[in-house]
């Protein structure tokens, strides 16, 4: 292996450690009838790279302090070379509390910015170049108001509004990289959606699940109405399935989806794009990009010591111009592996994923799937 992955293999370990041991987390409990339990979990981040330099923040997760159930989930995450991350969840009621339950309405609310001073773009499809990878700045702002409600402990209905405004600043796409997929640009989109869901969810847990299945269908429809400046639509489709299996006490977790928007002239910013931590670890974010995109995610997860684990697993990806062009060949496979650290509410993940042209380091939150 190079000498240059093996420092950032060293360094991705340093940083989970400084994560979740020089920080220890701070958990207040009290117990209530007939509700959740009362509760505080806090853990500052410290890491570095060489992608993102320095970095500093911190998490923060509060549950049921105004008796609703509800819970609010806060990130807030900078580094030295230029990446802004703030990330505000406040459900009511809180995710794994209403899971597996009937309830008559759940209220969530997501905002989500990501500052990338180093954004990736190769050009449109699959066969696009590494060799013409340029970077650019990314900044976006998504906001989320969602209503479910539970019809039958396993079945789910969404509804909800969904605004964006995506900042490119930087990209300069050379000749025919784009073709007829959409258009690169600089500059500001924003979009205001409606955003339509149905689930068949029978996991015994939300935030880390050992058995069940999931299917879930979305569409989010935005029109050119009030501040959105593209017109598109959007499905996506998701099954997950988790079982457990006696070796080790552990689980083995799977997931397949497909995504693909729909509209003419559309943008580059609103494309379908895998890479990076939340789809196609080992290939680096914003590495292959068109209007259809599906995913494959495998993972065997296993208990070590304490709250530590670890796991194996494969990620596997491909884009299409349209959903008539969707086969089964030459899709990027990336073996992963990674850490993990579970907390009373959430789970801190450490993941390598080794592609043919680049290793992905990645430091989340949650689960993948």
């Amino acid at each position: 292996m190079p000498s240059t992955s093996l420092s950032r293999i060293k360094g991705l370990a340093l940083r989970f450690v400084a994560l979740v041991s020089l920080a220890p987390p701070l958990c207040l409990c009290q117990g209530q009838p007939d509700s959740a339990a009362t509760s505080i979990e806090a853990l500052p981040i410290l890491s570095y790279d060489t992608d993102t330099g320095f970095g500093y923040g911190a998490k923060v997760f509060l549950l049921d302090f105004l008796g609703w159930n509800e819970s609010l989930d806060a990130v807030a995450f900078q580094s030295s070379k230029g990446e802004r991350w703030y990330r505000l969840v406040v459900s009511v009621p809180d995710f794994e509390v209403r899971q597996g339950t009937l309830y008559p309405l759940a209220v969530d609310l997501v905002i989500d910015y990501d500052r990338w001073i180093a954004y990736n773009f190769f050009g449109i499809g699959n066969d696009s170049r590494f060799d013409d990878r340029q970077t650019f700045t990314r900044e976006p702002l998504e906001v989320s108001l969602l209503f479910s409600r539970g019809f039958w402990e396993t079945c789910v209905a969404q509804i909800g509004l969904r605004g964006r405004r995506l900042t490119n600043d930087g990209l300069i796409p050379a000749t025919g990289t784009i073709g007829s997929a959409g258009s690169a640009e600089n500059g500001s989109i924003s979009s205001i959606g409606a955003v339509l869901a149905a689930r068949y969810d029978s996991r015994d847990g939300y935030v880390a699940p050992s058995r069940g299945t999931v299917a879930q269908l979305e569409c989010e429809v935005v029109p050119q109405w009030l501040w959105s400046t593209v017109q598109y639509v959007r499905w996506m489709l998701w099954v997950q399935h988790y079982r457990p299996v006696g070796l080790f006490h552990s689980v083995l977790a799977f997931r397949v989806g497909m995504e693909t928007v729909m509209g003419e002239d559309l943008p580059m910013q609103v494309l379908v794009a895998l890479g990076g931590s939340s789809n196609l670890r080992g290939s680096v974010i914003g590495r292959y990009v068109d209007r259809v995109g599906a995913v494959a995610n495998y993972e065997w997860r296993i208990p070590v010591l304490w709250r530590f684990g670890a796991v194996l697993g494969v990620d596997a990806g491909k884009v299409w111009s349209t959903p008539r062009k969707i086969d089964f060949r030459s899709w990027v496979v990336n073996p992963v592996a990674g850490l993990r650290f579970s907390m009373e509410t959430f789970v801190v993940r450490a993941d390598i994923g080794f592609g043919k042209e680049s290793t992905g380091f990645f430091l989340n939150f949650g689960h993948l799937f």
